[in-house]
């Protein structure tokens, strides 16, 4: 199992997805629960430990035992930066989670996947990581270097 970050943990609303897939390209438990009402939220944060972020005024100025944080911005890498203070950038759980379910990441043999990824991609990586649960397999392609410089900048400008 590859390491992810222990802590913190965020809940956010359906609006925040590509927040969420940021945050967990960084290794953040990050689940969201779609068309789940805004209570239903607050008791799987509290029961589950996790930060709520929203994008709803109204929802982050309940009062309640969940730390509730408004989330203002429309794009994720403001959204990102707003949180900032919140959450790190360590290389070491970098994709250790999966961008579409939000489960932790295996490595995985090569030779058990060869099968289901292109060969080219075979051929010129050796490093395969994959979701239990969903199945996608993750490898260091370019996008891996593009997301990883992406972000890094954030935390470097923020």
């Amino acid at each position: 199992m590859i390491l992810s970050h222990s802590s913190p943990r965020f809940l956010l609303r359906d609006n925040l997805g590509k927040l969420a897939r940021e945050l967990r390209f960084l290794g953040y438990d990050a689940a969201i629960y779609p068309h789940t009402s805004f209570f239903n939220a607050l008791r799987l944060a509290q029961r589950e430990k996790r930060i709520l972020l929203t994008r709803s005024q109204a929802e982050a100025k309940t009062k309640t035992e969940v730390k509730c944080l408004l989330i203002k911005s429309n794009f994720w890498s403001q959204q990102l930066t707003e949180i900032i203070g919140l959450i790190s950038f360590q290389e070491e759980f970098l994709f250790s989670r999966c961008a579409k379910c939000n489960k932790k990441l295996y490595e995985i043999d090569k030779s058990k996947i060869i099968s289901i990824v292109p060969e080219y991609i075979c051929q010129y990586h050796s490093e395969f990581r994959i979701c239990r649960t969903c199945g996608s397999i993750y490898w260091q392609g370019d996008h891996y270097q593009d997301i990883k410089l992406r972000i890094s900048r954030l935390f470097e400008e923020g």
